[in-house]
């Protein structure tokens, strides 16, 4: 199978590449703002798609070092994941 993630750009679409699933993330009006102006200078790609590109490669790495999920955390930032109080 084949996807496009910009016009006549394809690539190899996993099998369980559906986008089914949705997840909804909130995210930082800085993180926002850098995805737009990057999804401004490439305008045949999607600022979805480059979100969606960025968790993939984000993921990958993770998975290849789980530790740089700590790192941000131990940097004054907020990381990854944060515990919910009361729940």
């Amino acid at each position: 199978m084949e996807t496009t993630m910009a016009k006549g750009k394809k690539g190899k679409k996993d099998a369980d590449d559906n986008l089914e699933a949705v997840m909804g993330i909130r995210v930082t009006r800085s993180d926002r703002s850098r995805l737009d102006a990057l999804a401004e200078r490439i305008p045949l790609v999607t600022a979805h798609a480059i979100a969606r590109f960025a968790l993939l490669h984000g993921l990958e790495a993770s998975e290849r070092d789980p530790a740089i999920l700590l790192k941000g955390a131990t940097k004054g930032r907020k990381g990854p994941t944060r515990s919910r109080e009361g729940q």
